[in-house]
């Protein structure tokens, strides 16, 4: 295995000091701009940066999956990382609650697992996954990875659905026409069946209805509203009576219903200036935050036409204009949504200096620095420093003195690495005065190459494949990650896909959310580097500003990056003082780990690197040379990152169902002997009563089913039951330290849930002191029918812990009193450890037998996380085919020694 370093760049390249005489530049040292450079080289050594990205096996998934991947840690210029050595992996619901957090560790700068979608926790939804190192928590969570997931159900679904909405907004009553498309499993119409439909708006049924399906199972309804407001947050439930006594219900989110269009211009440099020529991009986007196509014309305040525009990608264009004194501009547009709007222009700077770039040659960068007479005149030879940072770092430097109005410079784009190059031109006071964002690609440098023993195969053949690596055409020793999908079974735009370059390169340095980012490294043309240019123009930077580096503004570091699991705390006495050199031990006993420390004056533990599988139990025991019985161990916390709204939004699906129709066939093929056999179990034994919330008077108002009930088997192994709960509760949302019935708090009341424990009201606190393995099951009601509990609490749903019986009879031995009473000096628990690594399952058809029974409809057909090149830039695997013919797609990315990144696809047939 190769052993990956951390490397940090020793010195600057910086190509310094310029004086503009007959358009050139001369080198000239100054202190100011050293102190510049100096202040930002400290920053990245005193405070370097890490970054994460997740190389899935697949884009998207179906309930009952495996997701595997793969994830990458790097520096902030993407070298590898050896800064943090353990990594989180968080799952989060499309209402933005916590499904399941994973800690995994970080070898070889890298690391690797699964997550297998449980059908009991897991619906069909947009899901997304967020990762990220402890120290990352330093700097804004607009650094961790995220990347949405479409999770599909193919094994329980009995109704598909495809809606369409539309919405109307005249002034009198908002109107939303939504036309449903009702089908079962097997693609046949619900045709003429009878739909009830509520639309509920912030706990409200503000209109309800019956209809019937038309022969295609379409059904279109009318939703009004007095308030736009109200259908933006609204609800559409529907239940449709597929046979006698069967209702299948369906729910909708009407947000985004309206078509709405926003626009934004964005000068070159920054600013607009009189009397100079500037280009402006603009940016046009649709109600749901994707990019919409748009023309128009910009006009003058005299009624002049200056310009026509239309947007070239996603919303995006751009066009020029020279800004006259005393003139406006606006622009009247047109988008491709049928709306119309007048926008503004900003206004124009009497006095100013911007950056341009005239042209961009596969060797330079051209640049043109352009002042109006008024700025020249206050500032005529005056110096200023032009900086050009890349990842952070200052890899160009240079002085020029104002002797002309237009200022020109060629950059060589060879001082540069692959990514974003951030170009500001300061005073000589270090104010930033205009700013450019152009994209370097170095793509002569890293290479990566697949190649396979034929191009056809058949079903369950064998696959001979080698990846080779190259770093400037020389091999390269390298870790990368392969997957081999049935892309006939997996189909997907390799532009909407989120890869090593677009997440390193793009994704970590721009804000905001990017449209389509693989777009710009698939098959790269001149207009895709024309429109990654515009990208440039349109997108905020996410880097330090130069302001908090030249006014000295470091980051508040609170916590420090992590060499392993430690688990910390303070040994005190029962009157509450530190115990010095006090002597404790950790046994874990699954991982036969066991370690010992002692106390330092203050009374602190820490036990460092310690190895521990996830919800495994752990036991800290104390002891002193006096009485160990009266100490008590107190062990800390970990920090835990807020759950942030999805900038990926736009990204999510409405209709999973339809956009996944191709894969879910081939899954409800893949599990439909598993479900069938499920299905046919019966089991006969003596029924158990099971403890209810009919066993207490004060909730016999509740209906006499929950609308869920979650068994005692969930909660095995949980060491917090309110931790657990958050993910298991189905139909309920956990935020601000309490519970609220999903579909109305997505509505955007927050009336929250109360909580019951055997007939007693609690809040959310209480359910930390009770011991998940005592709990005999959890019932949730999403409506109080008679609303007794409702009224009386004012609360909106009803969540029900039931505990074990305690069998009468029994007699109480020793043990039990022991655990009625622990010695303070013992603590047993049950952290979060590293989840349990699973290995992708590869069948190996040796015999004939093997190539002609059952039935291999897998999609992932190979997942491999640990290819690593040798130093001949190779290595060599084999796996075989499955059943499903097709175009296979095989996917490598990684990175070599040196941090540079490189992906590959590969396309064979079998047939």
């Amino acid at each position: 295995m190769i052993q990956f370093k951390m490397k940090v760049y020793r010195s600057l390249i910086i190509a310094l000091l310029f004086l503009l005489q007959a358009g050139q530049l001369f080198a000239q040292d100054t202190i100011s701009l050293q102190t510049i450079v100096d202040r930002s080289q400290k920053l990245i050594q005193d405070y370097p940066s890490e970054k994460v990205y997740l190389h899935f096996d697949k884009p998207y998934y179906a309930v009952g999956d495996t997701i595997w991947f793969k994830a990458y840690v790097a520096t902030g210029q993407d070298l590898p990382s050896d800064l943090s050595k353990v990594l989180y992996v968080d799952i989060i619901s499309e209402n933005d609650t916590l499904v399941r957090s994973m800690k995994l560790p970080v070898v070889n700068t890298s690391a690797y697992g699964s997550i297998t979608l449980d059908p009991s926790v897991y619906k069909s939804s947009n899901y997304r996954i967020r990762a990220y190192t402890y120290w990352m928590l330093n700097f804004s969570d607009e650094y961790f990875f995220t990347k949405n997931i479409k999770v599909g159900n193919a094994i329980n679904r009995n109704i598909i659905t495809n809606i369409s909405l539309s919405g109307q907004n005249p002034d009198s009553s908002p109107t939303i026409t939504a036309n449903i498309l009702y089908k079962d499993p097997e693609g046949k119409p619900f045709a003429n069946k009878k739909i009830s439909w509520s639309l509920i708006s912030k706990f409200e049924t503000i209109a309800r209805g019956r209809e019937t399906t038309n022969a295609d199972g379409m059904v279109s309804l009318k939703l009004s509203a007095g308030q736009k407001a109200a259908l933006d947050t609204g609800i559409l439930e529907t239940v449709l009576e597929a046979e006698t006594g069967k209702l299948i219900t369906s729910q909708f989110s009407l947000k985004n219903s309206f078509s709405e269009a926003d626009f934004q211009f964005f000068p070159e440099g920054g600013d607009l200036i009189e009397n100079v020529s500037r280009k402006v991009a603009f940016k046009a986007v649709q109600e749901k935050g994707l990019g919409i196509d748009v023309k128009g014309e910009i006009v003058d305040n005299t009624g002049k036409v200056i310009s026509s525009i239309q947007s070239q990608h996603l919303g995006m264009g751009s066009f020029t204009l020279l800004p006259e004194s005393g003139k406006t501009y606006k622009a009247n547009l047109s988008f491709s949504n049928g709306i119309k709007k007048t926008i503004p222009l900003p206004q124009a700077k009497s006095s100013g200096i911007a950056i341009s770039v005239v042209s961009s040659t596969a060797s330079n960068i051209i640049l043109q620095l352009s002042s109006n007479p008024a700025f020249f005149a206050q500032n005529r030879d005056k110096n200023f420093y032009l900086i050009a940072r890349s990842k952070g770092v200052i890899c160009f430097a240079a002085q020029t003195n104002l002797a002309t109005m237009n200022i020109g410079a060629s950059i060589a784009k060879n001082k540069f690495p692959t990514g974003i190059v951030q170009i500001t031109l300061f005073t000589n006071k270090g104010e930033p005065l205009t700013e450019r964002l152009v994209f370097v690609n170095q793509t002569d440098v890293s290479s990566l190459s697949i190649n396979s023993d034929k191009k056809v195969y058949g079903s369950r053949q064998p696959v001979k494949m080698n990846i080779t690596a190259k770093t400037r055409n020389a091999p390269v020793e390298g870790n990368f990650s392969l997957s081999v999908i049935n892309e006939s079974k997996v189909p997907h735009s390799e532009d909407e896909e989120t890869t090593i370059l677009s997440s390193f390169l793009i994704s970590s340095e721009l804000r905001g959310f990017i449209e389509k980012p693989n777009y710009y490294f698939n098959q790269t043309n001149e207009k895709k580097l024309a429109d990654l240019d515009l990208l440039m123009l349109t997108q905020g930077y996410r880097k330090f500003s130069y302001e908090d580096i030249i006014k000295g503004r470091e980051p508040v570091i609170s916590v420090l990056p992590e060499q392993g699991i430690e688990f910390t705390g303070i040994l005190r006495t029962s009157n509450g003082m530190p115990v010095s050199k006090g002597s404790l031990k950790l046994v874990v006993p699954e991982s036969k780990f066991y370690a010992e420390t002692t106390t330092n004056l203050k009374g602190e533990f820490k036990f460092e690197k310690v190895v521990i599988t996830d919800s495994a139990e752990a036991t800290i025991s104390a002891r002193s040379s006096t009485a160990a019985r009266n100490m008590m161990i107190m062990l800390n916390g970990t920090a835990f990152p807020t759950i942030s709204k999805n900038v990926n939004v736009p990204d999510e699906e409405l209709n999973i169902d339809s956009a996944l129709a191709t894969y879910l066939d081939n899954s409800k093929r893949q599990y439909f002997l598993a479900t069938q056999m499920l299905q046919e179990v019966v089991v006969k034994a003596t029924a158990i009563k099971k403890a209810s919330h009919l066993d207490h008077p004060a909730l016999s108002g509740l209906g006499a089913q929950p609308d869920h009930l979650i068994d005692s088997e969930r909660f095995k192994g949980c060491p917090i039951l309110l931790t657990c709960l958050q993910t298991a509760a189905t139909g309920l949302t956990f935020n601000d330290n309490n519970f609220y019935v999903t579909r109305v708090y997505n509505s955007g009341l927050r009336v929250p849930v109360q909580i019951f424990y055997n007939g007693m009201p609690v809040d959310a606190n209480y359910l930390n002191n009770i011991n998940p393995a005592d709990v005999d099951n959890i019932e949730i009601f999403l409506k109080d029918e008679l609303g007794m509990v409702n009224r009386m609490y004012n609360t909106n749903g009803v969540l029900v812990i039931n505990s074990k019986t305690v069998p009468t009879g029994k007699p109480v031995s020793a043990e039990d009193l022991k655990k009625l009473f622990p010695q303070n000096n013992v603590l047993t628990f049950n952290p979060q450890g590293y989840i349990k690594k699973r290995e992708f399952y590869s069948p190996k058809y040796l015999s004939p037998e093997s190539r002609t029974t059952g039935s291999d409809l897998r999609s992932t057909i190979y997942w491999n996380p640990r290819i690593f090149t040798d130093k001949a830039g190779n290595m060599a695997v084999e796996f075989y085919n499955g059943d499903n013919k097709g175009t296979y797609k095989a996917i490598v990315e990684g990175t070599d020694i040196d941090g540079n990144l490189s992906r590959f696809i590969y396309r064979y047939k079998v047939e």
